[in-house]
């Protein structure tokens, strides 16, 4: 994975837990990631996003956490499923494993449980 590796100037072990003891300094820091170890930097309009959402500062860099939520999608594949809603016999496909612990309506039962 390319990047500036070993420059940085703040260690993830001396990363403040809490966003409240975060000041504008760390703009200037240059972080490293605690996943692949390269060098990343916070810009304003991030820390200011991290401070109103009361988050604390990532400790992966851009590419690692995108790596992460990708991983947490489901993925490109439908299984046949048969609704979960008793005396319901509607089958469907659905991006969901048989083994996932989530309960599958089809779309009609979902509508009456949700609204």
């Amino acid at each position: 994975m390319p990047g500036i590796f070993g420059q940085e100037t703040i260690k993830v072990e001396n990363l403040p837990d809490s966003i409240k003891e975060v000041d504008e300094k760390i703009l200037k820091e240059t972080l490293v990631c605690a996943d692949c170890q390269k060098n990343y930097r916070i810009v304003k309009p991030e820390l200011n996003f991290y401070k109103k959402q009361f988050l604390p500062l990532p400790r992966q860099c851009p590419d690692c956490r995108y790596y992460q939520r990708f991983r947490q999608r489901n993925p490109h594949q439908l299984w046949h499923r048969r609704c979960m809603k008793e005396d319901c016999s509607n089958e469907f496909e659905t991006s969901y494993a048989p083994e996932r612990p989530e309960i599958i309506y089809c779309e009609e039962c979902y509508r009456k449980e949700v609204y």
